[in-house]
């Protein structure tokens, strides 16, 4: 558990870090995706029926260094999440590049969004949508990766 991690640091260190830091939830950002009402279906860690019109929002496979700010975690203003979205459509490849361009557009637009009580500051996309092709049932799929920068604590020195 985090936070018994946490009780063995020194009293100060402890309490900055628990009223300081927030984490960014997977949860979170599915719960943004299905704001932007793109998609019929919005799910977070699999698409279980795989049905159509439907996006999943999974944590990111890809390894990204850690960072952390200088003179320690009570410094830290802003956090990253990284982030996959699948893009499951529809047998148009059209209709589903669209849809993957749309919902691009629309996750790199973001600004100061707050879901969940979590202030999403921008979404930084890490490359143009892929197509990953159909699936075996001939439904196009489209893949974007992104970088959710959400504010973290107050980045302030005491």
């Amino acid at each position: 558990d985090l936070w018994e991690e946490i009780r063995v640091l020194p009293k100060g260190i402890q309490t900055n870090i628990q009223e300081d830091c927030r984490i960014m939830m997977l949860s979170d950002v599915r719960d943004y995706v299905e704001s932007i009402e793109l998609a019929d279906h919005v799910y977070m860690g699999s698409l279980p029926d795989k049905q159509e019109k439907s996006i999943g929002v999974y944590n990111s496979k890809h390894q990204q260094e850690y960072k952390t700010a200088l003179g320690g975690p009570q410094l830290v203003s802003y956090g990253t999440k990284y982030v996959t979205l699948l893009i499951h459509w529809n047998n148009s490849p059209r209709e589903s590049e669209k849809t993957a361009m749309t919902a691009f557009d629309a996750v790199k637009a973001a600004r100061n969004v707050t879901v969940n009580n979590q202030l999403i500051k921008f979404i930084q996309p890490l490359y143009e949508p892929q197509d990953v092709g159909k699936d075996d049932a001939g439904i196009c799929e489209w893949v974007i990766e992104m970088a959710v920068i959400y504010e973290k604590g107050k980045g302030e020195k005491e």
